[in-house]
């Protein structure tokens, strides 16, 4: 009798450690995997605002034209953004397009998704990721508020960049937020 309690215990013990030990990698693995996903985010959205900080930066460079068009929506998204530059024997028109791509539905709410196109001269060259939430260029006057297109001083860009992570019972949305205010020599 007493050697059916050692191994039933003995049974017990091991079950136990095996089940804590599985339920820790479990963790750990999608712990690593969200972080992984994170960083991912992190980096589209640091590579994006890097050609974004650098392009905006060209505003009217060469040309007596600079921003010729900023719509923005009803949530406040810039939906379209157009400017000029010249690099000494060429004008550029360069646009940006916010295109809703998808929605993802988190505890009942409709999350719209978007990129933005980017086209020079009217043919598509890049842009961005099909994973923003956000997009806005606001055009600055030289007090930093809000102005039109034909009184911009500086520029103020924002982006969100989104990622689900979490199982499909558990979902939600990280955000990866970036933002900066620019004043082109050139404006």
């Amino acid at each position: 009798m007493q050697l059916i309690l050692d191994n039933v215990a003995a049974l017990v013990v091991y079950t136990t450690v095996a089940v804590a030990i599985a339920t820790l990698q479990l963790s750990t693995v999608q712990s690593t995997t969200e972080m992984s996903i994170a960083y991912m985010s992190k980096k589209q959205t640091l590579e994006f605002a890097d050609m974004l900080e650098q392009e905006l930066k060209l505003i009217g460079t060469g040309t007596a034209q600079k921003i010729t068009n900023v719509t923005t929506n009803s949530d406040g998204q810039t939906t379209d953004f157009r400017f000029w530059w010249n690099d000494g024997s060429t004008d550029f028109e360069v646009q940006y397009q916010l295109v809703p791509v998808d929605s993802v539905t988190i505890d009942g709410a409709l999350i719209p998704i978007y990129r933005m196109d980017r086209y020079v001269n009217g043919a598509k060259e890049g842009g961005s990721t099909p994973t923003l939430r956000d997009f806005v260029i606001t055009p600055l006057d030289d007090a930093g508020n809000a102005t039109t297109a034909g009184g911009a001083v500086m520029i103020r860009a924002q982006l969100v960049n989104t990622y689900p992570t979490g199982d499909l019972e558990e979902m939600y949305m990280g955000r990866t937020f970036w933002g900066m205010t620019l004043l082109p020599m050139n404006l």
